[in-house]
């Protein structure tokens, strides 16, 4: 008999966002990881460009779920 198997959580990655006045990019101001955020766990440090680490994320199977005014919620099933 074949043994159930348990389903992963989802892993989700949750980025504070801000424009910088100076050079007009968003960048992040903080970051949490539920789970696992491999293999974009380097661009989501405090100062990055949002840009690089959106796409990492999206390309990863990460797509957005939420969006608030300075934050950015992304949900990947494995």
């Amino acid at each position: 008999m074949a043994r159930p198997r348990i389903p992963q959580p989802p892993d989700v990655v949750t980025l504070r966002v801000v424009r910088n006045p100076l050079t007009g990019r968003r960048e992040i101001t903080g970051s949490s990881v539920i789970g696992s955020a491999a293999p974009c766990t380097s661009l989501l440090t405090a100062g990055s460009r949002l840009g690089p680490a959106v796409r990492c994320l999206v390309r990863s199977g990460f797509p957005l779920i939420a969006r608030v005014p300075g934050v950015l919620v992304f949900r990947r099933f494995r």
